[in-house]
């Protein structure tokens, strides 16, 4: 029996789930004398903690969405290059240099002028401080 109830959830046990602090945590095939399932963490494989305990301290739990085996990765990376192409997803080295070329640069003269340097707002801080009189 791959899946266990707890608290009206139900684990599958195939999978791997992580806590809310990204600690990883995988079902051995072990359980307790209660029946609940041991959950290890790959970074202490020699304490195996049961799975209500896991989800009281450290819960809720994710489960990890399965790895892509070696087979998926060849696929995404062995790619048909002239299918590629012939769809037109390649662009001219001249094409991928004026899209990734980044927009100018904004200079000062582009901004608003600062409040500081306004003369209302600096007569302002100047009355407060004192340093007007008038």
């Amino acid at each position: 029996m791959s899946t266990y109830l707890h608290d009206g959830i139900e684990f599958d046990l195939t999978r791997s789930f992580v806590d809310v602090v990204g600690v990883e945590w995988e079902w051995r095939g072990q359980r307790n004398v209660a029946g609940e399932p041991l959950l290890v963490s790959p970074g202490l494989p020699d304490s195996p903690v049961p799975l209500p305990d896991v989800y009281r301290d450290h819960g809720p739990l994710i489960p990890i969405s399965p790895r892509p085996t070696a087979a998926q990765y060849r696929a995404a990376v062995d790619v048909d290059y002239a299918a590629t192409v012939a769809a037109g997803y390649v662009e001219t080295p001249a094409e991928f240099g004026a899209r990734i070329t980044p927009a100018p640069a904004l200079t000062a003269h582009h901004l608003n002028p600062s409040p500081m340097e306004q003369t209302g707002f600096r007569g302002f801080l100047n009355t407060i401080k004192g340093a007007r009189r008038g």
